[in-house]
């Protein structure tokens, strides 16, 4: 046998147990893990029967019972597969090594699935801001209004990786539904334009993008209008609609006991519209769901009064001018800021309300992809010129990405303290293997071991703690991550504003986790393996 092959086999050797019958812990790693993958398989299906079902009145209690199902579902399979693993090393090795190897296993697993789960919330806040606030926004420098943009629509629109551009007027008002008064951001948009870059229309719970269309005023200019043909009723020989003479008419009565519904009154599809006393209609505003039914407490078709502070002007300066708007829909973006403060009305209402005829704040861009953003950002900015500002999605949240980047490192190093502690155990069980097999050592090294191969044959054992360790634990937190990505992880949405635990795995962060781990397993070797080399035949045989 070669003497690299030998050493091995002397390594693999020292860290083997004698043989044992397979451990009750085995067993019932066994079956708590096929009850808890039986729990979540039929609580999916369930929620998903429930969630397609007609009814508007979804049992609520029964699908949060079957999302308290699913988790104790997961949870039991993640139990049972550890058990599963520890017994496995427990037939197999002995006490000392299969802690040690278990601990490598958390100490690999743990880490991975923490930093999924916080790479998923990362993922999902990355997607609703850019779904909200567009990938850059070209602004006026501050110095003079933005009023010339229609042409520079077209300049951006051209450029490569652009998807859509809309302008939008953005300022800070107050809301007042009765006595109810609340802070807003007020977003005047263009349906049109806005629908290919923001995600407004995708999450409407009510109301439709065409409804904050303006309608015609009293002050617009019409060229020509034709006039309407007269309805046959009132144009008919007889004087009747139904050619009787007056004399003979009747009244249409309905009968004792019909009733009329509510779609005799508004058909399926029409628009209920609010006009103010002159006959205007009064213009629509889309509200966040917080502040919608929440805050306000409002239904589709209700009146609220925008209030602007400075906007009217009175004897003695600026003073507050509200003006009535009517709700046409409401939205549900998962992020609170933004349901609990965004409010959209049309641009040219907005335009109106505001006294800012022809001006915008900036115009929203959304790129192909979120990488391009930067790229496209740095020759808008040499295209432009000085007096505009172009800010990407990362500037404009660099603050909220900064800080989450830090509590994914402290994470990370909170979490390695698991692999840490388990090179600890490696340690005081390679020191305990030195002094056991001391023996062995002495004979090895009379035979014509040499100081590098007995040192070597103590690092092989630390490299099969890690490799045991971290393979598994690898395989393991992946493939909890993958379950609860399928599966899903639900969790109360009215506490953490999402459905389910977000999940994103990340192949460098995954393979990092592994080379930590693995690298501290043969780290820990070290001394013990340097101790062991040091060992002198004479003194590991005095006492045999």
């Amino acid at each position: 046998m070669p003497a690299r092959g030998f050493e091995w086999f002397v390594a693999w050797r020292h860290l083997r147990g004698r043989p044992a019958r397979l451990p009750r812990t085995l067993f019932v790693g066994v079956g708590l893990s096929i009850l808890g993958l039986a729990a979540v398989l039929v609580a999916s299906q369930w929620t998903a029967k429930l969630s397609s079902s007609a009814d508007l009145f979804l049992p609520y209690r029964q699908l949060r019972l079957l999302g308290y199902v699913k988790t104790a579902g997961v949870v039991s399979a993640g139990l049972g597969a550890l058990l599963v693993y520890l017994g496995v090393l427990f037939s197999r090795f002995t006490v000392f090594t299969a802690f040690s190897i278990f601990g490598v296993f958390l100490g690999t697993a743990a880490p991975i699935v923490a930093l999924s789960v916080m790479s998923g919330f990362e993922s999902d806040l990355k997607g609703k801001i850019r779904g909200w606030k567009a990938d850059l926004v070209v602004e006026s420098d501050g110095e003079t209004p933005f009023v010339n943009w229609r042409p520079l629509l077209s300049e951006i629109a051209a450029l490569p990786n652009v998807e859509g551009v809309t302008p939008f007027l953005e300022a800070e008002l107050m809301i007042r539904s009765g006595n109810t008064p609340a802070g807003i951001v007020l977003r005047g948009i263009e349906p049109s334009s806005a629908a290919r870059v923001l995600d407004l229309g995708r999450h409407l719970k009510e109301g439709d993008m065409r409804d904050l269309q303006p309608a015609a005023r009293p002050d617009d200019q019409v060229e020509h209008v034709e006039p309407a043909p007269l309805p046959e009723a009132l144009v008919h020989p007889d004087g009747s609609a139904d050619g009787k003479s007056a004399d003979d008419a009747e009244p249409d009565v309905d009968s004792e006991g019909d009733d009329v519904g509510a779609g005799d009154i508004f058909p399926r599809g029409a628009r209920v519209i609010t006009r103010s006393p002159l006959g205007v209609e009064t213009p629509a505003v889309f509200l966040g769901e917080e502040l919608f039914s929440r805050t306000l407490r409002l239904f589709v078709g209700d009146g609220v009064d925008i209030v602007c502070p400075l906007c009217g002007v009175g004897p003695s300066g600026p003073m507050p001018q509200s003006r009535p708007f009517r709700v046409a829909g409401h939205f549900k973006s998962g992020m609170y800021e933004y349901d609990s403060k965004l409010a959209y009305v049309h641009l040219s209402e907005a335009q109106r309300f505001l006294h800012m005829p022809g001006e915008i704040t900036g115009i929203d861009v959304r790129t192909r992809r979120a990488e391009d953003a930067r790229g496209v950002a740095d020759l808008l900015a040499a295209k432009l010129g000085t007096g505009y500002r172009v800010r990407t999605w990362e500037d404009l949240n660099r603050a909220l990405f900064l800080a989450l980047r830090l509590e994914k490192i402290a994470m990370f190093i909170a979490l390695a303290f698991i692999a840490l502690v388990a090179s600890f155990s490696i340690v005081s069980n390679l020191f305990m293997l030195v002094t056991e097999k001391g023996r062995e050592v002495a004979i090895l090294k009379g035979m014509g071991a040499t100081n590098g191969g007995i040192r070597r044959v103590f690092l092989l054992e630390g490299l099969y703690i890690g490799l045991l360790g971290s393979v598994f634990g690898a395989l393991v937190g992946v493939a909890a991550c993958l379950l609860m990505e399928t599966y899903g992880l639900p969790l109360p949405s009215d506490i953490y504003y999402i459905d389910q635990l977000p999940v994103v795995m990340r192949p460098v962060e995954v393979l990092g986790i592994s080379g930590v781990a693995l690298a501290l397993a043969i780290l820990a070797a070290v001394y013990p393996a340097q101790l062991a080399s040091r060992l002198r035949p004479v003194e590991g045989l005095r006492y045999e």
